[in-house]
């Protein structure tokens, strides 16, 4: 049952934040480790962050707001928005110019957060659009091609959603007036006054997608989609659509037992060894608790599991442990997701030490105890010494990318801070301990980051020393851990005039 982040330093330093914050997003974006994904989330970062540079070349930064809004926008509407497409990935935009309303949204929204231009996502029906400089301009922004809709299209909308409640979630939905239906379309999709954070928006994205696939029969692959997207939010939107998908891959592949869940549960005490049933019963539960869970009715669920254990056959242990398991998954994904992170961690603690081996369990509680650290106030040698606490109590949490990035940014902000107060013994052995941590890890964009700070900051010192020799040298050694380094090659090259 396993259910499954120039020459002195000073001028360099926004690069790297910016470079830090950018990694950070995209794996926000674009979550998980098989090679596609790592492998977009790399040409993504070098096309955006080349974007970037372009647009600070054009001084965008020292633009007032409403000229900052329009020279990012000229720049994205003509170099990336040339064509509209349903199915367009956030790669696409740089590959082939393709876009659609919410890549359009997620790469606008990021740059604009580079360029400290405050921004709202809001989703108004069948579109994303932002809101850019909400307690100023408080200016609309759709990408090309894509109009605001009117009156009569967003009752077509919400009349034809309602249609699709009444054939999978909401079957027995009696007939209603235009205003219960309006109430009843808002409970079960997005509000448009709600304003979304960057991951909301990121689900809308992979819900757009799934929208796509299941426009072109791609069941299968739009339920995966949908999966993707409530990892980051449980929005209901996202379980009526995977519902309507499931439904019709089971139209596709003509079950041998179908109904509803009091004529499953009598087949079964009727057929007590029929695979099928518990099987299917087990998804209905499913379906029905992430429902719940979707509008927060978390005591629901609980009655929910209890209802499902008195109807079953009895001798049923086994089924009844993965219905209880299965709740609890979902209900750590719930707090996890809705940030209630007290709960959530206290729930994975206990899975964890209920089954240790579990990898969905360790990954779970490995990204709450990053974002419990990330959240503290600590800082300095404080903040490196929780970290290492963490490791040492959850050892499997080092293998774990975002905590590599946590513990390598300590460790080479401790290089550099040591350096830039001049005490070289000190520096010397913060290096040694970032050089250690640095066995084992694969080059990245995060480990070439911090890699960059901790050489760069030895460097700068020696640089300041007039000790030219030892720049270099530190220089070169940075590149023997990222030997394609672009800074430090020009560093190097502009250091052999000393």
């Amino acid at each position: 049952m396993r259910l499954f982040l120039l020459l002195y330093l000073t001028a360099l330093l926004p690069l790297v934040a910016h470079a830090d914050v950018l990694s950070s997003r995209l794996r926000l974006l674009l979550p998980g480790e098989d090679a596609p994904t790592v492998n977009e989330r790399q040409f993504l970062y070098q096309r955006i962050n080349g974007m970037w540079l372009t647009l600070e070349a054009k001084k965008v930064e020292r633009k007032r707001t409403k000229k900052r809004i329009k020279r990012i926008n000229e720049h994205l509407f003509a170099s990336l928005f040339r064509r509209p497409v349903a199915t367009a990935r956030l790669a696409d935009a740089f590959r082939t110019g393709s876009y659609n309303d919410a890549t359009a949204a997620l790469l606008l929204g990021l740059t604009y957060e580079r360029f400290g231009v405050d921004y709202v996502a809001h989703v108004d029906h069948f579109r994303v659009y932002l809101v850019a400089d909400p307690e100023g301009r408080d200016e609309t922004i759709l990408p090309p091609k894509f109009s605001a809709p009117t009156d009569k299209q967003r009752t077509a909308f919400r009349r034809q959603y309602v249609d699709v409640l009444r054939s999978t979630v909401l079957e027995d939905l009696p007939q209603l007036t235009p205003t219960e239906e309006d109430k009843i379309f808002f409970q079960h999709y997005y509000v448009p006054d709600r304003k979304l954070t960057l991951g909301q928006l990121a689900a809308f994205n992979y819900y757009r997608r799934a929208q796509a696939a299941y426009a072109a029969g791609e069941f299968a692959g739009a339920m995966a989609l949908l999966e993707t997207a409530l990892l980051k939010e449980e929005q209901t939107a996202f379980l009526v659509l995977r519902t309507a998908a499931g439904l019709q891959l089971k139209a596709i592949t003509q079950p041998t037992v179908e109904g509803d869940v009091s004529s499953l549960f009598r087949q079964w005490i009727e057929k007590p060894d029929n695979k099928y049933l518990p099987a299917a019963l087990l998804q209905h539960f499913d379906e029905k608790q992430r429902l719940l869970l979707a509008s927060n009715q978390v005591e629901a669920t609980a009655q929910l599991l209890d209802d499902y254990l008195g109807r079953a056959p009895a001798g049923q242990e086994q089924w009844g442990n993965d219905l209880r398991q299965l709740r609890q998954y979902r209900l750590l994904r719930h707090y996890f997701v809705s940030g209630r992170s007290d709960l959530a961690r206290e729930l994975a603690e206990q899975l964890y030490e209920q089954n240790p081996g579990d990898e969905g369990i360790k990954f779970v509680l490995g990204e709450i105890l990053i974002d419990g650290l990330r959240r503290t106030r600590l800082t300095g040698p404080a903040f490196t010494a929780a970290v290492e606490a963490v490791a040492q109590r959850y050892p499997f949490v080092r293998e774990q990318n975002r905590f590599v990035n946590l513990l390598l940014r300590e460790l080479a902000w401790n290089v550099r801070d040591r350096y830039e107060a001049d005490d070289a013994a000190g520096g010397e052995l913060a290096l040694e301990r970032f050089t250690d941590a640095l066995v084992g890890i694969a080059v990245d964009e995060e480990r070439s980051v911090w890699t960059l700070t901790a050489f760069l900051a030895v460097s700068n010192y020696h640089f300041r020393q007039e000790n030219y020799v030892a720049a270099r040298a530190y220089v070169d050694k940075g590149l023997a851990y990222n030997p394609r380094d672009s800074y430090l090659l020009h560093r190097r090259e502009l250091l052999g005039r000393y």
